[in-house]
């Protein structure tokens, strides 16, 4: 699993939301909003997905835009999902190349 850049196919987030039960979005509000909208859009066909718009500040990136699968993480589970996103942005931190990171 990985963090997705909207500027990726929309399918990268939908396969990671059906195995994964959610997709991490990285990029500022005006772009991964639109992309998280596309993304859920793009899983109403999926049976047994009922996909939402999320969002978590983590330490590296500062934030993460998600699209969560709330019938794998409902209300009860959400620290287990906290707990995911933030390894996720423990081991993919981004960087320079990416667009974030420290600049010069």
């Amino acid at each position: 699993m990985r963090v997705i850049d909207p500027s990726e196919n929309v399918f990268n987030a939908v396969d990671a939301v059906v195995d994964h039960g959610f997709a991490a979005i990285e990029g500022t509000k005006s772009s991964a909003v639109p992309f998280c909208e596309r993304v859920i859009r793009a899983l109403k066909p999926y049976k047994g997905v009922e996909a939402v718009q999320a969002y978590q500040n983590v330490q590296n990136r500062g934030y993460l835009y998600l699209v969560v699968d709330i019938e794998r993480y409902d209300l009860g589970s959400r620290h287990e999902l906290r707990a995911q996103v933030d390894e996720l942005d423990r081991l993919d931190p981004g960087g320079n190349s990416r667009g974030h990171g420290n600049r010069s």
